[in-house]
């Protein structure tokens, strides 16, 4: 055999799961067709994430005179510097991606690999020709991408996925995004923040579907203060492009007390389609491999991340769940043990997630109605962000930590933040459910004054009635 490990994909799963491999002391290589990092660190989190900054700066000078600061004259974007600060960002990350594979002793292949059998692929070089290679372990990480509506299929100029919505080059006049999932709302921020007419359209009764009822209800406040609209339980029946160049969307109602009704138009100069993922399964040789998929096209495998077949894993957005870049991260740890032996399992109890809004939206565990659907007895507690001697002291007029127990275990099993670092915030409610802390167990842990945290003090306070700092 060539190698101990081969990795098919180098994102934020796969890369991890080399790296991993070769620390192992396993022989390693990782095969990849485009960038080293993937889509998270090229087309996704990292991009979007130095975009949403730039919105929050222009956010914070609109509100400079509050503490005696004056700006002279409008507030101007040169969208070409900001671009290329993205690009910056994006070159600093992908060599640093690189850097690490090469100093762990990883070999990198740039192509396309189809399995030949379960112990070899053949890959399409990208600098021209083919190579066999062979190993006893696989790990597949090949990711996603983004699903297209038929009426509104991508073009690359004004229908958009995630990629072409951050090269923005200005922001137009209306723009209109369908879904108001995490990524959807963190560019409708985006282009709200330089200028555009924003417009939000979400199928389900809610923004940020699945989320906590509190979350869901603090992401539709975000978006009406951005001065963005959004239009739940809608769909976009279809799509017409005028001779103007501009998207004229008919809406359809999916719920009689919608705001979108039936036979209402949206006009549009550039419309994001972000209505979820699917997996990158095609093309892949798999059944040669024996590796079976589920219905939707996503790998099946068992919590120590191995397919159907023995020396094959598969990790990321490949495998399903919850789409995101640290759950591929730690799938990649665990699939790199088990193959040298460790035999550990991957565990989603304390999985946070976080939507980049200002404020930001960050959420581990059970909803409240999870809970409940589950059969806890639950308990719940609130505490609002407001009241923090930091808020006040920088103007921090909304967000809550919500925290849901189990009233006989007095388990945390779900917490729920909105605040500027709620995606910092979390980690601390994430390890308190891995450990299976109490709410006792976290107010009775000294937190920072003034900080943000000290919401998460009181909210676990409040689970036992016991929060010092909000009158009921």
């Amino acid at each position: 055999m060539d190698y101990d490990v081969c990795v098919i994909g180098a994102g934020p799963g796969g890369y991890v799961a080399a790296i991993r491999a070769a620390q192992l002391k396993l022989k390693t290589c990782v095969i990849e067709r485009a960038k080293a990092g993937g889509i998270c660190t090229n087309w996704g989190c990292i991009p979007s994430k130095a975009l949403l900054h730039g919105a929050g700066i222009m956010h914070t000078l609109k509100h400079a005179k509050d503490y005696g600061i004056t700006i002279n004259g409008d507030i101007k974007v040169d969208f070409a510097q900001l671009r290329a600060k993205k690009d910056r960002v994006i070159g600093r990350l992908v060599g640093g991606v690189e850097l690490l594979l090469k100093k762990n002793g990883v070999d990198w292949v740039g192509g396309e690999a189809v399995f030949v059998n379960a112990n070899e692929v053949s890959v399409k070089l990208k600098d021209g020709g083919t190579r066999a290679i062979k190993a006893k372990n696989f790990i597949i990480a090949t990711g996603a991408r983004p699903i297209e509506l038929p009426h509104l299929k991508p073009d690359g100029q004004s229908i958009l996925t995630y990629v072409e919505a951050l090269e923005i080059d200005g922001p137009p006049r209306d723009f209109v995004v369908i879904g108001g999932g995490a990524i959807g709302l963190e560019m409708a921020e985006v282009y709200a923040a330089f200028g555009s007419q924003v417009t939000v359209v979400e199928m389900m009764p809610t923004l940020l579907p699945g989320f906590d009822a509190d979350l869901t209800k603090a992401a539709a406040d975000i978006m009406r203060k951005a001065g963005i609209k959004a239009l739940t339980a809608t769909k976009v029946a279809s799509a017409q492009k005028g001779k103007d160049g501009r998207w004229n969307l008919a809406l359809e109602s999916a719920d009689a007390g919608a705001a979108g009704k039936q036979g209402d138009t949206l006009v549009a100069d550039k419309v994001l389609v972000s209505i979820g993922l699917r997996p990158n399964s095609e093309n892949l040789g798999l059944e040669k491999a024996g590796v079976k998929l589920d219905q939707k096209g996503f790998i099946i495998v068992d919590e120590t991340m191995r397919t159907s077949a023995r020396n094959i894993y598969a990790i990321g957005d490949i495998v399903g769940k919850k789409l995101l870049a640290h759950k591929a991260s730690r799938e990649g740890h665990i699939a790199a043990e088990n193959i040298a032996g460790h035999n550990v399992a991957m565990d989603y109890r304390a999985l946070p997630g976080t939507v980049f809004t200002h404020p930001e939206i960050a959420t581990v565990g059970l909803s409240e109605e999870e809970a409940k659907k589950a059969g806890h007895d639950v308990a719940v507690g609130k505490f609002p962000v407001s009241v923090l001697g930091r808020s006040v002291a920088t103007t921090t007029n909304e967000g809550l930590v919500k925290i849901v127990a189990d009233r006989k275990t007095d388990r945390i099993l779900g917490v729920h933040i909105v605040a500027p670092t709620a995606g910092d915030l979390i980690a601390e409610a994430a390890l308190a459910i891995e450990m299976d802390a109490t709410p006792e167990d976290l107010a009775a842990t000294i937190h920072v004054h003034p900080t943000f945290s000290e919401a998460t003090m009181e909210a676990a306070a409040d689970v036992h009635g016991a929060a010092v700092h909000v009158a009921k």
